[in-house]
């Protein structure tokens, strides 16, 4: 199933809106406020019925940085395992042009070496996120993202949603419940969460829970390709 895990980039995201709330948005960017408030507001009420209820100012909030469009990004963690079995992460944070300078870096240099970027969901989110930030700061995104050159057969990505899901798009597959499933451990600061991560960014700004949340993301990804293999 799992080739050589020494040869895997793994990787994960935190996201926020871009703009603290929807008046900083309403003031700083005129086209994209009336994106918003045109059929992003309907989007998210449309794909969490849950929040049908709330104001357009609240799901701004609480959804905006699920979308690349209207957030951004502010920490990548990245791990590897080393031939002895040795765990290294390392993590991206600053200003969202200087992770994403630093993470195309990395990406370029991996992707000479031959390794395959390794996710939860990466297909589906961090990657095409990542991709579109870079294209939105003007940074080049590195040949190993997969873009629409790309056959399938031939991306360099291993998304561990799909390995357990075994070919399947039914049923619940978050990384928290395969870990639950597996038994392995998934420790989280409830103090951070991905449902108040916006808020707690632009009140608390304490970068540094959220890099520690973030990594803790990536060890248990790697504990999981470690138990599967």
């Amino acid at each position: 199933m799992i080739d050589n895990i020494n040869k895997l980039l793994f990787l994960d995201i935190e996201t926020v809106g871009a703009y603290k709330d929807l008046d900083e948005l309403y003031r700083e960017d005129k086209q994209l406020s009336k994106v918003w408030d045109d059929s992003g507001y309907e989007y998210f009420k449309r794909h969490y019925p849950e929040d049908s209820e709330l104001s357009s100012t609240d799901v701004f909030s609480k959804r905006a940085g699920l979308l690349s469009e209207f957030g951004k990004i502010v920490c990548i963690s990245v791990g590897f395992v080393l031939e002895d079995g040795e765990i290294k992460l390392d993590s991206f944070t600053g200003g969202e042009e200087e992770i994403l300078t630093k993470c195309s870096s990395l990406l370029n240099r991996v992707d000479k070496l031959g390794f395959l970027i390794c996710g939860h969901n990466v297909k589906n989110f961090d990657l095409p996120y990542i991709g579109k930030r870079m294209l939105i700061n003007n940074i080049t995104v590195p040949n190993i993202i997969p873009n629409y050159k790309i056959k399938p057969w031939e991306s360099r990505v291993l998304d561990t949603k799909e390995v357990w899901n075994f070919n399947s798009y039914r049923g619940l597959s978050s990384l928290e419940l395969v870990c639950a499933s597996l038994g392995i451990p998934n420790p989280k600061d409830n103090e951070v969460t991905g449902a108040n991560l916006h808020s707690f960014y632009y009140t608390e700004g304490d970068i540094e829970k959220i890099k520690d949340y973030c990594e803790k993301d990536v060890k248990s990804l790697i504990n999981f390709v470690q138990k599967i293999k």
